[in-house]
């Protein structure tokens, strides 16, 4: 009977007792500044690993890329032009500047048609 009157009475102690003013405020500011610290290292591990697995595998190209082009030999080839593959490339250059010419055109009067519909409409 005494042990349960102690018990109670320890119980009515626990039960009186506050938390300070702004403890909650405080408690709950100092959790947010926890976890934006670990978000802020989740982040900067984050770029380290990518930083640190890209400029790995660029390395690892630049050896692929180092390893296979030195086997080989690059040679230009000896180009004959004779007349004839001149003219046709002169062909070729004359057709393709009517082409470009013929797209300049094309755009011209496209947007001079457009910019008529547009006043047209009222705008």
């Amino acid at each position: 009977m005494k042990h349960d009157k102690a018990i109670a009475k320890v119980l009515k102690r626990r039960s009186e007792f506050t938390l300070p003013d702004g403890f909650n405020s405080r408690m709950m500011e100092k959790i947010f500044l926890a976890e934006a610290k670990k978000k802020r290292q989740a982040f900067i591990l984050n770029i380290c690993l990518i930083s640190f697995v890209s400029l790995s595998l660029i390395a690892m190209a630049v050896y692929l890329l180092w390893d296979s082009l030195s086997t080989l030999t690059f040679r230009t080839p000896a180009l004959h032009i004779t007349s004839e593959a001149l003219s046709q490339y002169g062909f070729c250059f004359y057709i393709a500047f009517l082409v470009m010419v013929l797209f300049g055109l094309d755009h011209l009067f496209r947007s001079r048609w457009h910019k008529k519909r547009f006043k047209e409409a009222g705008h």
